[in-house]
């Protein structure tokens, strides 16, 4: 009888798992918990914090107790744990997709916490590491949230978007996080106020030395779109540079230009100012007064001068379809971003408008165009000189070239006589090395010839008018005297050696634009090295980036084309210098230089293409003479193939920071840029990897002609606006100058022998 109860009482026994699970999980065999997902340890008492991608990965030792060499990557261990369901690795991860190919170059597997943080097993909450943030640690955080009360914490992603739109997709674009700052603040966390940027006043210490101020030109027109006469005739008036009819202001249309607008105007920290409204039709003095007397003195009275480009002959200034004028700020310096036009000042409704004046044609036209033409005559504001040194000894006068000469690049030479041999001589001397190799140089002179079509490395000169050639400056709000105009800027040149046409001429120099002629010119150079974009220089397969299906004619240049006034240029080729390394799927390395954003280049007119093409033209007034202006690289992409792709080149392009002053839209057939001036080269195959994948006839495919000459600063470079002037200290506590020994005022620009 004992025995049958015992047995009974044996039949009745559970199994007790620790601490019953702690009700997060279910009890299972050999008194093991299985733990609902997201709790974990012995008895299911402690949470599972977020996983999220790892910052940095790490291995995670010997999770399965062999007590022996950790398992390589390919082996996974503690499969159907509570922490790790499907499984993990003991050392670094193993990265593999969802058809579990193995991929190389990649990391930031999921991790608890990211790996920047510790968990919380009772509340599963991060405990993160000091600078990050998020449930999972996930973020880098910005070092203050507030940013110092002066800015915004932004991703990186919407930090690269805010920069002139670009992109920014790596694995932490959401992640990563930084402080935008408002105009006037920096630092990691904004915490630093910017001082009051000036001149420096050493930079100024001679006649020759000049200013290259911001510029501006204006534009109010009403488009005639019709390009007709009320009469039906067909109009004879010549159109603008804009390509718009009736740009004289003759009253064709029976319609003039009325309303109002404001200027923005932009400091040098980027902060902005608006005018009060202006009548679309005011003269320089209303325009000078009113930038002159916005908020903070931020335009210093007496500083602007305004140029009123005037209407046509006998047309009365209130009664008009084009008001046009030219702007410069001679103690706003720097780089300033561009001024813009507020014609909107009723809300989207536009506040300039056309209006009927003659006969029965009284209708209202909205559709007037407002631009802003910055860098309109080839002068942009600057921080730094990249072409200091002034050639001491040489002055010349130049004329527009012959055909022999703008054959090979000449636009511009000096005038017979005005550049003599022994001012040659210093020229070559002054010009010195132009590739950044000393090794190569000729003559006794130490120099590089920059042949025009043999090298990849021209010469670049700033040439600027002599003291006595300038002219003085005036507007309605300030005159400047007979002063020398220390705001006659200088502009840029290609300048080449060699010779103009048959080989029996003599060599002599050559400038790529046409400096100002009946003028004394004084030549500024740079330690800098000037690079013009093209083909890999080495053969293929030998260094230079290519293998056997690279095959576009080594030694040829990348050729380019924009719009007037456009910022968008489109290249022949990709040249981002972040698609053209080596490795797998990327764009071979094929060219000899490439593009990344901060990059400074010249777009000048001396166009790349086939000899026959260019010694057609017989005289320098097939160019634009001021193109010479450097601009700053802000965004270099590539876009996917339109449907116009295979007739014209339009994936490849990069973006600079202002506006290009002349026309670079001409295009030739890829064809033309062959080996020797033909086709030969295409008999072979394409330039880059994949670049005409079902295209008919590459060849065929128009690309632009312009040549892009990156430049690539030298020692010597001179930053003659900045905080301070460059003659005192910033303390970034209150934002105010602490100027050096024997330099005041509020932004250190002045000498004084008592400033102690």
């Amino acid at each position: 009888m004992k025995l049958v109860v015992l047995a009974l009482a044996a039949g009745t026994a559970y199994a007790e798992c620790p601490n019953a699970c702690s009700g997060h999980g279910t009890c299972g065999t050999f008194d093991e918990c299985i733990c609902y997902p997201n709790w974990q340890e012995a008895d299911c008492s402690g949470r599972t914090c977020p996983f999220v991608p790892a910052h940095v990965d790490t291995p995670k030792g010997d999770l399965d107790g062999s007590a022996d060499a950790l398992s390589g990557t390919g082996t996974t261990v503690v499969d159907g744990s509570t922490v790790y369901p499907h499984g993990t690795t003991e050392q670094y991860p193993l990265m593999v997709d969802s058809a579990n190919n193995v991929l190389t170059n990649t990391g930031h597997a999921y991790a608890e916490c990211g790996n920047k943080g510790i968990c919380d097993r009772k509340s599963g909450e991060c405990d993160c590491f000091p600078g990050y943030a998020g449930a999972g640690c996930q973020k880098a955080a910005c070092g203050d949230a507030t940013c110092s009360g002066h800015g915004v914490c932004m991703s990186a992603q919407d930090l690269a978007a805010a920069d002139h739109g670009n992109v920014y997709n790596l694995w932490d674009s959401e992640v990563t996080m930084g402080c935008k700052c408002e105009p006037g603040y920096s630092g990691p966390t904004c915490e630093s106020k910017m001082c009051k940027h000036g001149l420096d006043p050493l930079y100024i210490d001679d006649d020759y030395m000049t200013i290259r101020a911001p510029t501006a030109r204006v534009l109010l027109q009403y488009v005639n779109t019709t390009d007709s006469r009320t009469d039906g005739a067909a109009s004879a008036e010549a159109r603008d540079d804009l390509g718009n009819a009736d740009a004289d202001g003759k009253e064709v249309t029976g319609l003039s230009i009325t309303g109002t607008y404001a200027i923005k105007f932009y400091d040098a920290f980027g902060e902005d100012y608006q005018t009060d409204p202006l009548a679309a039709t005011a003269g320089c003095g209303e325009i000078t007064a009113a930038l002159e007397s916005m908020a903070n003195d931020v335009v210093p009275s007496g500083s602007v001068v305004c140029s009123e480009i005037k209407a046509g002959a006998g047309v009365d200034v209130n009664s008009r379809n084009k008001v046009e004028y030219d702007l410069t700020f001679t103690e706003n310096l720097g780089d300033l971003k561009p001024i813009e036009i507020n014609a909107n000042l009723d809300g989207t409704r536009p506040s300039v408008y056309a209006i009927g004046h003659q006969g029965a044609d009284n209708k209202v036209k909205f559709d007037v165009d407002v631009k802003v033409l910055a860098n309109a005559e080839g002068i942009s504001g600057e921080n730094i000189d990249y072409f200091p040194t002034m050639c001491d000894g040489v002055t010349f006068q130049a004329e527009a070239g012959k055909k022999g000469e703008v054959s090979v690049g000449g636009v511009g030479v000096p005038t017979a006589g005005s550049l003599t041999a022994a001012e040659e001589k210093l020229l070559k001397a002054c010009l010195g090395d132009a590739d950044g190799d000393a090794s190569n140089n000729l003559e006794v002179y130490n120099w590089d010839y920059g042949t025009a079509n043999t090298t990849f490395h021209p010469h670049i000169v700033k040439i600027v008018k002599t003291p006595s050639a300038r002219t003085s400056m005036s507007s309605s709000s300030s005159s400047h005297g007979s002063v020398v105009d220390d705001y006659d800027a200088g502009k840029y040149y290609l300048a080449y050696y060699g010779t103009p046409g048959t080989s029996n001429e003599p060599a002599q120099f050559m400038f790529a634009g046409l400096p100002p002629t009946g003028a004394d010119l004084s030549i500024f150079t740079t330690d800098g090295t000037a690079t013009l974009l093209g083909n890999a220089s080495t053969p293929v397969g030998a260094g230079g980036g290519g293998d056997s299906t690279d095959h576009e004619p080594r030694n040829q240049a990348l050729t380019a084309r924009f719009d007037k006034y456009g910022t968008t240029v489109y290249t022949s080729t990709d040249v981002s210098c972040d698609t053209t390394g080596t490795s797998p799927g990327a764009k071979k390395n094929h060219l000899n230089a490439c593009l990344a954003k901060g990059d400074k280049v010249f777009l000048f007119d001396a166009p790349v293409g086939p000899d026959s093409t260019k010694a057609s033209l017989e005289s320098a007034s097939a160019f634009t003479a001021d193109t010479g202006n450097m601009y700053t690289v802000v965004k270099v992409g590539t876009s996917a193939p339109s449907a116009s792709t295979p007739t014209t080149e339009d994936r490849y392009y990069f973006v600079v920071d202002k506006a290009i002053n002349w026309d670079g839209s001409a295009t030739l057939a890829r064809k033309d840029f062959g080996i020797g001036g033909g086709p030969t080269g295409w008999t072979l195959g394409p330039i880059s990897q994949g670049q005409f994948d079902g295209m008919a006839a590459p060849g065929d495919q128009a690309i632009g002609t312009v040549p892009v000459v990156k430049f690539s600063p030298g020692a010597t470079s001179y930053e003659f606006v900045q905080q301070c002037s460059g003659r005192g200290l910033c303390n970034g506590d209150d934002g105010l100058c602490e100027c050096f020994t024997g330099y005041t005022s509020d932004n250190c620009d002045q000498q004084s022998a008592l400033a102690v």
